[in-house]
């Protein structure tokens, strides 16, 4: 039997559940990885209304992008570990460096400029704020 690598039941009564859909595009397939918080005492439970959250918006759809998709199933399941707060860390991975160098970072660096490329204006974005 292996040893256990997370908690069973979350400090905070919060887990990070990532469910992955699908959707047919025209010529191409889109998958999305969607995160979403959900309040649950041990991982059965959150595991549980992960997939509920996933079947329930495949058949209904959401807000985000509507109706049409496949709900494929849930990728990853972690408990928040820190209560809620201006820089709390909600989700922590492990690599190690890319191509064989530990020297080397694992993954894209982004900059400033290059997310200001890819997020909308100030005057673009919605009125309603956090």
């Amino acid at each position: 039997m292996r040893t256990p690598l997370i908690v069973a039941v979350s400090p905070t009564g919060w887990w990070l559940a990532a469910l992955l859909e699908k959707k047919p595009q025209g010529d191409r397939i889109a998958y999305w990885n969607n995160y979403r918080l959900i309040r649950a005492h041990d991982w059965r439970e959150a595991f549980r209304r992960a997939q509920q959250m996933g079947e329930d918006d495949a058949r209904t759809g959401n807000e985000a992008f509507g109706s049409g998709h496949q709900f494929i199933g849930v990728t990853n399941l972690v408990p928040i570990y820190d209560a809620f707060e201006d820089g709390a860390e909600i989700l922590f991975e492990e690599y190690e460096g890319a191509d064989g160098d530990p020297s080397k970072p694992p993954m894209e660096i982004w900059t400033e400029d290059e997310l200001s490329a890819l997020y909308a204006t100030d005057s673009e974005s919605p009125t309603t704020q956090p």
